[in-house]
């Protein structure tokens, strides 16, 4: 196995060890839980689920409230209960309970985050697009229920919540670098947590068994229409969503973090048989309906906190009653019966879908439960992998303790699986030396000379151990080993089906998120296609004018020489000119047709900076323009070529200069060192004109230009965006027409530097 199929690995499993922090939340509420199952039974009586509702006063009276909304046509106070159910029916009504009782469940409107995650204006964004959902569904899909719709938008990004929930500091991290680079903030969480929130969401949705549509569309709402896998079971709704979504987003409606535009809600719209007049109508309407939702979910009124301390509270009781009755039972008849009960009990505890720290963490709670000992590690090794996983339950803690250490580095340290030593090599024995790293780096609070361990056999290798403390002090385990070793048989099987599984689990993830990056690929692919095209043309046209016109300017200039008559001087030398001028276009063509070879070096930005001032600052004069320069900090340098890079950057500011169309403004030169991704940023921002979206959209077309014709060649920008790229660089523009332009590039770091980090000044 190389290097790279080892780093892949190894970030898979950090990544497990992150999703295990979403066991954290609260399971969902059983009111919501057991209406999930009752109201798919063909056979449910309405009274079934009145009596259920009304266990939870705040929730009927929102059921309540429901079915009071102006386009019921009913007034308040005038409805029963029992009269709401019939009406709503039963798909409504569980749609709605869901709603509710998530939105509580996740924690609603936290006012005391102390991180950059804003609950409030997330949860307008959720709410905005649940709403949004409900209206154009029955554009796209009139037989899928508007309230389905409804609770998929609303759920759409939930794995936002459970990654701010799980880990408050990291995601704050991704909300501020989302918010600064302006990105995509599902590409943010990749970078810095290895996980997005679409995985994330999809994970709690597995673990609340909510239903497929919500599912694939907490999974998938980020995937376009076009680009949806065909096995997608509600591909509408999950269309719907994503439209949704995108239209709230362009209406700047709450908060999402996504700052990524890749196409315009209209456009969508159109593909999915929505008229622009109907995206038009929705647009007006939403905040009137999210409005009238927000009443309805009590957005104002959750406290997230209190339900949190309830959900432990809960489980503390409940661990607690179970370890009472523990201690009742008769000890002898515990000790006969136990590894049937333990075997009983591990199969109906393992489920489809659970991770290697999942099972372990069972094993460890069973064992410990069974056994009655102080401290309990369960533990796994990853095939031929330097990794170990597993989980640490103390008598006196609620929970087991996951942990995941990474040996690659070391493998001689890691227990790897070994062959047993023969058919009946199965003991229980006192630690050896192939444990001593879990002593020293997992559980240090071991008593050694009192810990027993035992192998986990699979296939005549031994994949894992179970490592305990027993409470006796010398207990006798001969009688039982034959018992104990059909355990520990039936754990390494459960173990190595649940990393089979998450072998699956990745490889349908990686299919999902290669699917997307395929897309953007072929995009930029299809781009790139069409400049060369143009570029090829463009140079054949230049060679066959070049020649003809080298004749035309040399024998008008040879005939203007002596002509002695001055109007036909005149006309000559005006020849003479205008075919020069074509010669210009020319090589402009060439050059941009087949650019130099860049010559890279290293080049510090400050001086980059001072020389473009330098050249622009007759231009901006003229055209009283102010041209100022902002740096963050010391600058590492970048590895470019210098005369290309300089020329780019000259033709944004001659563009940002011209934008105020001679009544004067400010240029602003900014950059600074992004140490994320190893970049510099560089903008040129501008006050003026701006471009509408059309003309922002076209903008580095070769031979594209906003002004009236005979203004301008069109290869001003065309020409930057080459030198850019070939320098290894991008350039991106974020335009609003009557607000300004800002134009990015972004330029790697000096190899020198970056490697170094030394700061080049």
């Amino acid at each position: 196995m190389n290097s790279g199929q080892e780093t892949n690995h190894t970030k898979g499993k950090k990544v497990e060890l992150i999703i295990q922090q979403l066991q954290s939340l609260p399971t969902l509420p059983s009111v919501a839980a057991r209406l999930l199952q009752i109201t798919v039974n063909t056979r449910t009586q309405a009274q079934e689920v009145v009596e259920l509702i009304k266990s939870d006063q705040s929730l009927a009276s929102k059921i309540i409230r429901l079915t009071t909304r102006a386009d019921k046509g009913i007034r308040p106070g005038s409805v029963s209960l029992s009269k709401a159910v019939v009406m709503l029916g039963f798909d409504a009504i569980r749609n709605a309970v869901l709603s509710i009782k998530v939105f509580e469940t996740l924690g609603g409107v936290s006012t005391t985050s102390e991180g950059h995650f804003k609950r409030e204006e997330f949860w307008k964004h959720s709410l905005a697009a649940a709403c949004a959902a409900r209206m154009l569904i029955s554009e796209i899909d009139p037989e899928v229920d508007p309230e389905e719709a409804f609770v998929c938008g609303l759920l759409h990004d939930m794995g936002k919540v459970a990654l701010d929930a799980c880990l408050p500091r990291s995601f704050s991290r991704v909300v501020q670098i989302a918010e600064s680079s302006l990105a995509n903030i599902a590409d943010v969480e990749k970078k810095v947590l290895g996980i997005d929130h679409t995985v994330a969401g999809k994970r709690l949705a597995e673990k609340w068994q909510l239903p497929l549509s919500i599912l694939e569309s907490v999974w998938l709402h980020h995937h376009s229409p076009q680009s949806l896998p065909e096995a997608v079971r509600h591909r509408s709704i999950v269309r719907t969503v994503y439209l949704a979504d995108l239209l709230v987003r362009e209406q700047r409606i709450g908060y999402s973090g996504n700052h990524y535009f890749g196409e315009k809600a209209v456009t969508v719209a159109k593909e999915l048989g929505c008229s622009p007049e109907t995206i038009d109508r929705i647009a007006r309407e939403l905040r009137e309906e999210i409005s009238e939702r927000a009443n309805m979910l009590g957005l104002d009124e959750i406290e997230p906190d209190d339900l949190y301390h309830e959900a432990l509270l809960d489980a503390n009781q409940e661990l607690g009653k179970l370890n009472a009755q523990l201690q009742e039972q008769n000890q002898i008849l515990a000790m006969r019966s136990c590894y049937l009960n333990l075997l009983s009990e591990l199969g109906t505890g393992l489920t489809a879908g659970q991770s290697v720290v999942e099972v372990c963490t069972l094993l460890s709670e069973l064992w410990q439960k069974h056994i009655g000992c102080k401290l309990c590690a369960v533990y796994a090794a990853a095939p031929e992998e330097g990794i170990i996983e597993g989980a640490l339950k103390a008598q006196r803690e609620v929970k087991p303790s996951v942990f995941l250490v990474d040996r690659t580095d070391d493998p001689e340290a890691v227990h790897r699986p070994q062959p047993l030593s023969t058919t009946e090599g199965f003991s229980i024995q006192m630690p050896g030396e192939e444990h001593l790293w879990f002593f020293e780096q997992v559980a240090p609070q071991f008593e050694l000379n009192r810990t027993l361990t035992m192998p986990l056999p699979y296939s005549g290798q031994t994949i894992g151990a179970v490592v305990w403390q027993p409470s006796d002090e010398k207990p006798d385990y001969q009688e039982e080993i034959r018992e104990i070793q059909s355990f520990a048989a039936s754990a390494a099987l459960a173990i190595r089906q649940a990393q089979k599984q998450e072998q699956q689990v990745h490889l349908c993830e990686q299919m999902a998120e290669t699917n997307r990056v395929l897309q953007e690929a072929q995009r930029e692919l299809l781009q790139k296609r069409s400049l060369a095209a143009v570029g090829e043309m463009a140079c054949g046209a230049a060679h066959e004018i070049n020649n003809p016109l080298a004749i035309i300017v040399g024998r008008s200039q040879f005939l203007a020489t002596s002509e002695e008559e001055e109007d036909r001087k005149t006309m000559l030398q005006a020849i003479s000119r205008q075919g020069q001028v074509i010669a210009d276009i020319i090589s402009d063509l060439m050059e941009f047709a087949k650019p130099s070879i860049p010559q890279p070096h290293s080049v510090t930005i400050e001086n980059l900076l001072e020389q473009v001032i330098a050249s622009q600052k007759a231009l901006a004069q003229e055209n009283q323009v102010i041209l100022e320069v902002k740096t963050e900090g010391n600058l590492p340098a970048i590895f470019v070529d210098p005369g290309q890079i300089r020329t780019a950057v000259e033709e944004l500011v001659a563009n940002a200069v011209d934008s105020y169309e001679g009544k004067g403004g400010t240029v602003v030169l900014s950059a600074r060192y992004d140490e994320l991704t190893s970049e510099v940023m560089l903008e040129v921002t501008d006050h003026g004109i701006g471009m509408d979206a059309e003309t922002l959209g076209k903008a580095m077309d070769p031979f594209f230009s906003a002004k009236k014709a005979g203004r301008n060649r069109g290869l001003g920008l065309s020409h930057s965006m080459r030198y850019i790229e070939s320098n290894g660089g991008h350039l991106r523009l974020f335009s609003d027409a009557g607000k300004g332009t800002i134009a990015r590039v972004i330029l790697p770091v000096s190899q020198i530097a970056a490697a170094d980090n030394v700061v080049v000044s």
